[in-house]
């Protein structure tokens, strides 16, 4: 009885997340975006200790079956590579996170508050080495989705892993993470503000 009284609490106490995304310059153009990530809820979530936002590849096996070939690129690269428009840039991140080499994930360790947001900085990734196409290729081919992945951590009560996808096509956006499911159907994310 106390683990399915632990299970329920965890899944009651599930951190409920606000991702806006816009131009980190307004009027200019989308190379460089500001991402805010907030803890909205829920109120019996008062902080979460950690929290590590990571970008996703556009398909989860992604290098894994790959054979590499004279100069190609080898298995490990192919997974490490982004496959997506954009990246975390080097060398920012609130306060002292800042994203690793690939500019795949940041990892926040310090407290984050219940109705506090975190600032991130994205810019757009490169083709690899291997593909032979231009930059504007690549975004063209790589479209508006960014896949991220979310891991919370409460000392107390877990961690939770809560994947979304944002949408770059229509700046300024707004989201929440986890979308909600009303009768048996996803409920419809906001967009714009």
């Amino acid at each position: 009885m106390t683990a399915i009284e632990s299970d329920r609490r965890k899944s009651e106490l599930c951190p409920r997340l606000r991702v806006a995304c816009e131009p980190f310059n307004p009027g200019s153009d989308a190379d460089i975006l500001r991402l805010r990530v907030a803890l909205i809820g829920p109120p019996g979530l008062d902080r979460l200790d950690r929290l590590t936002v990571a970008i996703r590849n556009d398909h989860h096996r992604r290098g894994k079956s790959h054979q590499q070939r004279m100069d190609g690129p080898s298995q490990e690269e192919i997974k490490q590579h982004i496959w997506g428009p954009y990246r975390f840039s080097p060398h920012t991140g609130p306060d002292d996170a800042h994203p690793d080499d690939a500019g795949r994930q940041v990892v926040y360790g310090n407290s984050l508050p219940l109705g506090e947001e975190l600032p991130y900085q994205m810019e757009h990734t490169l083709p690899g080495y291997w593909m032979g196409m231009t930059q504007q290729s690549w975004l063209r081919e790589r479209g508006t989705v960014i896949r991220l992945a979310f891991t919370a951590e409460h000392q107390d009560h877990g961690t939770w892993y809560l994947p979304c996808e944002i949408d770059t096509g229509t700046m300024p956006l707004m989201d929440y993470v986890p979308q909600q499911e009303r009768r048996g159907v996803w409920a419809e994310r906001p967009t714009g503000h």
